[in-house]
Parts: C-alpha cells; structure tokens; sequence
C-alpha cells in the first residue's frame, strides 16, 4: 500500500507515545521552523518531480509567529486537527483553521484519534457493489418459496421464513479486501415489521487453505448504521451470506461495500450522508476553498464505481464547492428520491450558502451527463446565480425508451430507475417519469439564472433535452448553447472542454461583479 504522510506541528512527538502502522511516515515539525521547513520539503518534492501533500496535519503547539498559511495548499479541508488548549492568535491562524474545516481534538479522545490513523486518512476513495448486487445474488437452492426480481433494484420475498434466521442469499462472487484498509457494508432493504435479517461474513484466519474461518455476524438495529469490519486480514476476500427470519415481505437489494474512514466521512474526508427511511443514500462533500463566492455545485455522472466526481477540477477554481454523488441502482438514480433526501440535499446547500454568508444569486450548479439532471433539478427549486450542463440528459423516460431501438442493453440504469419512481416499465410510466421534471421545469422562475449548455445534435440518449430546455418555459429567459455533432458519447473531449472554458469564463465574470 501507498506511504500516508502526516504531519505534527509540534515539539514533543507523538509517534514516540503511539505506534504508527507501517504505511505511515510521520513528520514533526517545530512550529517556530513551519514556513522555512515546508518550502524545503516543496523544492525537494519538486526535484523528485512530485507533488508535496500531506494526508493529514496534527498542530500540537503554537503561538502567534507560526504561519500555518504555509501549510495551505499541502493539506485538504477535514484533514487538520488541533489539540485542546490550542487557540488561533491571528486573523490568518483563524481563517486557515476556518477554511480548513479544523477541529479540536480533546485529551480524552486522543487514543482513539491515533488509532487507525492509515485507515482515516489514505489517499484516494473506492465503493462499488460488483459482489454484492441483486443481479449477483444466489437464492439458496433448497428454498422452495415464489420469489420476484425488480429491475437492479430488488429481489422481492413474501413468506414465512421461520423463527430460526434462514440463509436465503450468498454472493456469487468473494469480496475483495485490502490491506490497512477497513471496509464499510450498507444493505439497502425495505421489510415488514414481522421480517428480520441478519448479514454474515466470513474470510479464513490464517490462509487461504485454511479451514478456519473468521466470521462476523450483524442483525437488528446493528444494521442502522454502516457496518465496519474489524479483525484481522483485512487483505483476504470475503464472503457474504444474508439471512431472514419471521413472516412478510421484504425487498432486499445491493450490499454497497465502501473503503471506510471510520469516523472521518464518507469516501474522502470530510464526505456527509443523506439517508432516507428507506435505506436510500446521497452523498455531498463540502470544500469552504477561499471561502469567497461563488458556492459551485458539481454532480457527478454516471459512475458505476462510487465516490466523488471532479474533486481536482473544482478544487483548481480555488472557490468554494460542493461535490454530490448517487451510489444508487448501477451508476446512479438521477438524484431522484424521496423527499427525505431531495428536501435533505437542498437543506445542506442552503445550510453551507449560510455558513459561508452568500445568497442563492452566488451559486453555481453544474454536471454532465446523468449529473445535468441534478444540476437542472435542484437548480429548479435553488434559482442560482447559472446552471452549466454538458451533454443534458433531462427527460429520463424518454432515456428509457431510445434504449429499446437506439441502445438496446446499453443503459438500463434508466429503465431501474423508472421502475423505482413510477413502479412499472412502459410508455405511461415513462411519461410520467418525464412529467417530474418537466411539470417543476414549467412551473419555475429562473429569470435571474443563466443556463450554459454544451450538447450532442445527434444525442441517442435524450435527443430533445435542448430543444425542451429552450421551448418548454417561457420563464426562464437566458440559455447559451453550443452543439457538437454525434451522439451521446462521441465527442466527451470537446463537451469537456467547452464546460470548464465555460466555467472559468462564468467564474471570472462573477468575480468581477465581486470585485
């Protein structure tokens, strides 16, 4: 595994009380050398023709001469910490700290903040659900009950399954493990209250011959909240066994498996959860930047491995940011849910809007591809200050219904999503589906919003997205469009490069207007 560099602003070292796993290069440096010592550490890493980064940042001690600005662009926002005792003397102490996103790390918990530290902090994310989907699932060849498979979303069991936990599902495929890494498992499950489940996980002790086997059991209100496992030989595969007991129904769908950060956020650091009462998740990751406007929102598209789209390219503008991610179905669900985590997500924007002192009139939405549809979405209810889209996907019914002649087997992501939303698969449900977003799109008020579009003119996905977007509201009044030739997926490069020239043009007019 890759070396974790973390850094002590201090003088007494710690990695002398506690012992730091092998991964783990430990740094001190006095406070009183931080600016000199870094801008040696930046020319040496530049000799190597790397770039200087530390995974985390640990201040222990200091006083108003330490200039913890040099610190600023070698670690992230979530990753700096300070002991108790510890206080910002100067104005720029205290916006490094801000900026940052520091928190305080109290004597009583210091044992635990230093255990697991390569766990916390490694660089990089990773989730998927390739062993554990519903498409993957073995149904235990001696249950005799009806079973039903709805889409990439559940397989549906209605029956009396016993008062003993029954094994009715095991994976096909092993679940990779790594080491120094910890995994995190969330089951997505609708159930009866009569209904009780149980996961179980089991990986050999020693080796892979081994008939031994290390096994972890998780059922009732332990299932509330992400499941970590603990243990030894993190590296070897695993294997999944789901287990029901009781009598009704229940919807049993993907076992989302996620390289954990314990208690340091969801896929990188600082990473939040929205989750719905049924088990449905979003993602949202917040960077304060400077800290001055524009808030940009960027949603990530479609990504069958889950995580954080666009960290660098929005972290490049230097301005504040928000990156949202939809681990749903396979890809993402359209950011479309419940109104537990579309009200959740517009709550935590307005709620980092007020944090930072800005008004909706100082934010961005943007996205591309299936992202377009968030931007779009929530830029309905949010009226930002622009919408930036590349290649728009708007109407997913109409997505769902190109598949059968345009892409057939291509992106049936489309066809589980409207079987999520609307329960059934047809022409009326994909109207219907299309009606979300074109009833809200007709209904708004976006006179002070300027939508910039890049899109394909022989789009195979949602051929009509621009035209819609310019005919089907007479509200909103601003549109800037540019059409590339091909379809859906044939010229990403020039999409690309049209959003972030966009982008950065829309970014230095606002700061121009803020200046």
């Amino acid at each position: 595994m890759s070396k974790i560099t973390l850094v002590q602003v201090g003088k007494n070292d710690l990695s002398e009380k506690y012992s730091m796993p092998d991964n783990v290069q430990w740094l001190v440096i006095d406070p009183e050398n931080l600016s000199e010592r870094i801008a040696q550490l930046n020319a040496e890493e530049k000799k190597q023709h790397r770039r200087l980064q530390f995974n985390m940042a640990f201040i222990t001690d200091m006083d108003e001469k330490t200039d913890l600005m040099a610190l600023d662009n070698f670690v992230a926002a979530y990753t700096v910490f300070y002991t108790d005792g510890i206080d910002a003397q100067t104005e720029s102490q205290s916006y490094f700290f801000k900026k940052k996103m520091a928190k305080v790390i109290l004597d009583k918990d210091m044992d635990e903040f230093m255990s697991n530290l390569g766990c916390k902090f490694f660089s990089g994310q990773y989730g998927d659900t390739a062993a554990t989907n519903v498409g993957n699932y073995i149904i235990n060849p001696s249950y005799k009950g009806e079973y039903k498979i709805e889409g990439g979303k559940y397989l549906v069991l209605d029956d009396d399954f016993g008062d003993d936990y029954y094994p009715i599902i095991s994976n096909t495929y092993n679940i990779a493990g790594k080491e120094e890494i910890k995994l995190e498992f969330w089951i997505e499950y609708i159930k009866d209250p009569g209904v009780e489940i149980k996961l179980e996980f089991s990986r050999p002790a020693n080796w892979y011959l081994d008939n031994e086997l290390e096994t972890w059991s998780i059922d009732g209100n332990n299932l509330n909240r992400p499941v970590i496992l603990e243990g030894e030989n993190n590296d070897k595969a695993m294997s999944l066994n789901i287990y029901i007991k009781g009598k009704g129904k229940i919807r049993l769908g993907n076992v989302h498996q996620r390289f954990s950060r314990i208690n340091q956020g969801f896929f990188l650091n600082g990473g939040e959860r929205i989750v719905d009462e049924n088990r449905d998740e979003l993602f949202y990751l917040f960077d304060p930047g400077d800290m001055k406007p524009p808030l940009n929102i960027y949603f990530s598209g479609y990504k069958s491995a889950e995580g954080f789209e666009g960290y660098f390219m929005l972290k490049k503008m230097k301005s504040p940011f928000i990156l949202v991610t939809d681990t749903r179905l396979e890809g993402g669900s359209f950011y479309l849910g419940s109104k537990t985590l579309e009200n959740g997500l517009v709550k935590a924007i307005r709620e980092k809007l007020d944090w930072l002192g800005f008004t909706e009139n100082q934010l961005i939405l943007s996205g591309l591809s299936m992202g377009t549809f968030g931007a779009m979405y929530y830029g309905l209810t949010l009226e930002p200050h622009a919408i930036i889209l590349g290649k728009p996907l708007l109407g997913v019914g109409d997505i769902a219904l190109n598949g059968r002649l345009h892409r057939p087997n291509a992106f049936d992501t489309a066809l589980d999503v409207m079987l999520a939303r609307v329960g059934a698969n047809n022409r009326e449900a994909a109207e219907k589906l299309n009606d979300i977003f074109w009833d809200k799109f007709t209904n708004a008020s976006l006179k002070n919003t300027t939508i910039y579009v890049a899109y394909m003119k022989e789009d195979d996905y949602d051929p009509k997205a621009f035209y819609n977007l310019t005919h089907k509201a007479e509200k909103i009044e601003k549109v800037i469009g540019h059409g590339y030739t091909g379809r859906h997926n044939d010229d990403s490069p020039s999409i690309v490069r049209w959003f972030l020239t966009e982008y950065q043009h829309v970014l230095n007019e606002f700061r121009g207007e803020e200046s």
